[in-house]
């Protein structure tokens, strides 16, 4: 029979394989689009320097947005599929339910949610900036992803990040605010940051 220590053991090994899939399906959807998007349309570095900061933004309001009206819209696919991260928050399994993406599927239609509407409105109007937002939400979905599997699992935070997991795992306590993982911009913007009343 194996022992808790096995179990634990065996989900984050199968949560490290699913984040690996996940990291290398983000690199492949940013990196593509902006390597074809930056031959095709060569463009300023100073506009992929600005398409990163926007796409930066962009990935934090979008986080935003899909946590809090997507994820936690009872009774949905998607809010069922995260309602199971909430329950296995301590449990010996936690591991395998911590993956952002899920799968690399999942991954994939994140970039084309975002990606079309960027693209479409880059071409319209020669921003090339494109790029530089592609890339940027690669980075984002990297370090979210990152971020989050380190404050469930245990592991080593950053020195400036460590703030990270009283501020996620305040929002397993109360699941209606707090919808940034580690980087809380759009909740301060949305004021979803402080507890209301007790």
């Amino acid at each position: 029979m194996p022992t808790a220590d096995d179990i634990r053991a065996t989900a984050i090994a199968h949560g490290r394989a699913i984040k690996k899939k996940n990291a290398l399906t983000a690199l492949l959807c940013g990196g593509v689009p902006a390597a074809m998007l930056g031959v095709l349309f060569p463009g300023e570095v100073g506009r992929w320097v600005f398409g990163f900061l926007v796409g930066l933004l962009w990935a934090n309001g979008f986080e935003y947005a899909y946590h809090r009206w997507l994820l936690h819209l009872r009774g949905s696919f998607l809010g069922r599929q995260h309602l199971s991260h909430h329950m296995s928050v301590g449990a010996l399994t936690e591991a395998e339910h911590v993956n952002l993406g899920g799968s690399p599927l999942w991954v994939v239609l994140l970039f084309v949610l975002n990606g079309v509407p960027v693209v479409t409105f880059d071409l319209m109007f020669g921003l090339g900036v494109a790029p530089g937002i592609f890339i940027a939400f690669a980075v984002y979905f990297l370090a979210v992803e990152e971020m989050h599997w380190r404050i469930h699992v245990g592991e080593w935070l950053p020195p400036g990040l460590r703030f990270a997991k009283s501020h996620h795992l305040a929002h397993h306590e109360r699941s209606d605010e707090r919808f940034n993982v580690f980087l809380p911009l759009s909740d301060w913007l949305f004021r979803s940051l402080k507890s209301r009343g007790t």
